[in-house]
């Protein structure tokens, strides 16, 4: 899938759309940049937020896949009018 750019006068170059699609990156994403014997290699890179962080890892993603399972099969409690008709529902 060689593809050839011209480089800008400020030093940049245009990936092509197919290219993006390919990698998934997208306007705006990060790729990293690293020199190989062959060339210039460029990695997609998606960064988080360090706040946000919580979120990717790998305890609250099982989390969440189990979270996703139980939604599918319906498990879920009922709809509650006030806070203790939830704590009702959770003790009994």
């Amino acid at each position: 899938m060689a593809t050839v750019m011209k480089i800008s006068s400020q030093g940049q170059i245009r990936i092509p759309e197919k290219l993006m699609k390919a990698f998934g990156i997208g306007k705006g994403d990060y790729v990293e940049v690293n020199a190989s014997e062959e060339g210039i290699v460029l990695k997609p890179r998606k960064l988080i937020d360090p706040a946000q962080s919580w979120y990717w890892s790998k305890e609250w993603q099982q989390k969440e896949a189990e979270a996703d399972e139980e939604i599918k099969k319906k498990a879920l409690s009922p709809e509650f009018r006030n806070a203790e008709e939830g704590l009702k529902w959770l003790k009994d």
